[in-house]
């Protein structure tokens, strides 16, 4: 269907070229022969007559069911629509006005006032014009370094494995100038599947490598994520909240988004870079995994970015990646958590002891909190020396950042996000400061510590 656009003037000309419409060559149907000939010098098809009149319309809706746009004053309004229905009774009718507008019979007729079409339009493309600024500016500022530092935390997820991959796309490096590092290792199966498949390479770094690169980019972390000192950080991009200040040369930090997977996501489409299928791959499944599908602190912007990245990956491999192999002496842990499980005020407890890599505990966080009238999930468990406890909630109670930090801060690390949350803590501070660390005198301690935190 072609559509045609009725203006008295040049309005709809200038604001609905063929290139607005996305290549689609509309009909302009203008009243002044002079602004007719103009369009057609640049290249439009114009008919031009009375507005008012049916006979403009004969010319301009031969099949009669062409999708109309009219913008024309509220006082012409109900004459111009009554010579369109003359002439085609049941095209569909846009109408565009800024000003009040009562229509007597508005079957088939659609309105949109201006306000509306500048928030659906206009804003939209003033936000993307930010984002393209704010690219021009990283890209400027990591121009100048040889090599720069793509780094994310010491067991970084998918998100944070995607976004590495999307920024370092975005500066139009490979990884010689922008090597994708870690302090830490990947443990989770899907993660390290993840790399395999989508062929990611992320290297295992000491803190005395980074004077090896003129700039430091960090992703999906903050500098104070890191018990490495860092010298001064060029780029910080994160979704998750700043606990303390973040001292970066450029900072881009929205705690409201669900994955700063989206974040990335928006850079790249306003930059106008095409997307490989193995980058939209990464991307949506960093979201998926962020957003437990977009069913956990999900925005807009995380569905608008999953719903445009969609369509390019690769579904296949995504399959592959989100159910890669578990190892037995897994499933040996998840028998003896679930054996221990302990069920509280809606809150299931469950401490399984020593595990083989830390992700296995915020794994089995999500898993039970399945458990039928339980509202709160509390997973915990030991690896190398440190306690690690994952909390996750079902998104309409309190903060578990907020519950974590007043029932763990004071020993460790510990925050979140709304509905889930985490805290990491030397075994030896623990020692310390609240005593025994054998399985069931740390059970005991978590759950006086959770249940006091939920309480006050």
């Amino acid at each position: 269907m072609r559509p045609v656009l009725v203006c008295a003037d040049d309005f709809l000309w200038e604001l609905a070229s063929p290139a607005t419409l996305a290549g689609t060559a509309p009909l302009y149907v203008v009243e002044d022969p002079a602004l007719r000939r103009k369009i057609a010098r640049s290249g439009g098809d114009a008919v031009a007559g009375d507005l008012e009149e049916a006979a403009v319309y004969r010319r301009a809706l031969r099949s009669g069911h062409d999708p109309v746009l009219v913008s024309v004053p509220a006082a012409r309004l109900p004459r111009v629509l009554a010579a369109i229905r003359s002439v085609a009774a049941t095209a569909p009718v846009l109408v565009l006005s800024d000003e009040s507008i009562d229509i007597a019979d508005s079957e088939g007729v659609t309105t949109v006032s201006m306000a509306a079409f500048a928030a659906r339009v206009l804003v939209p493309e003033l936000e993307r014009s930010a984002l393209r600024a704010r690219v021009d500016r990283v890209r400027a500022h990591l121009a100048r370094a040889e090599r720069v530092l793509i780094l994310m935390q010491d067991d970084p997820d998918p998100d944070a494995i995607a976004s590495a991959l999307a920024l370092r796309t975005l500066l139009g490096r490979n990884k010689t100038a922008a090597p994708i590092a870690t302090f830490g290792t990947i443990t989770r199966p899907e993660n390290r599947a993840m790399t395999r498949i989508l062929e990611i390479e992320v290297e295992q770094i000491k803190s005395r490598a980074l004077d090896e690169y003129d700039a430091i980019a960090i992703v999906d972390a903050q500098p104070s994520f890191f018990e490495e000192r860092l010298r001064d950080v060029d780029l910080v991009i994160d979704h998750h909240p700043e606990e303390t200040p973040v001292r970066a040369a450029i900072k881009d930090i929205r705690p409201a988004y669900g994955a700063t997977s989206t974040i990335l996501t928006e850079y790249l489409r306003a930059a106008e870079v095409k997307f490989h299928q193995r980058l939209a791959t990464a991307l949506l499944y960093g979201i998926k995994a962020d957003t437990l599908h977009l069913e956990r602190g999900a925005v807009k912007a995380d569905m608008e970015a999953f719903a445009f990245l969609h369509p390019q990956a690769n579904h296949s491999a995504l399959r592959r990646i989100e159910r890669p192999e578990l190892p037995p002496e897994a499933l040996d842990v998840l028998a003896l958590g679930i054996a221990r499980r302990q069920i509280v005020h809606g809150v299931v407890f469950v401490h399984v002891g020593a595990v083989g890599y830390p992700e296995l505990v915020p794994q089995f966080a999500d898993l039970f909190l399945q458990t039928e009238g339980v509202e709160w999930s509390v997973v915990s468990g030991t690896v190398n020396g440190e306690l690690h406890i994952s909390v996750r909630n079902v998104g309409y109670v309190r903060a578990a950042g907020d519950v974590v930090r007043q029932a763990f801060g004071d020993l460790g690390g510990a925050g979140g996000h709304r509905s889930m949350a985490k805290a990491v803590i030397r075994l030896r501070e623990w020692r310390a400061r609240v005593g025994d660390t054998s399985d069931d005198a740390m059970r005991t301690a978590i759950v006086a510590r959770l249940l006091r935190a939920l309480k006050s």
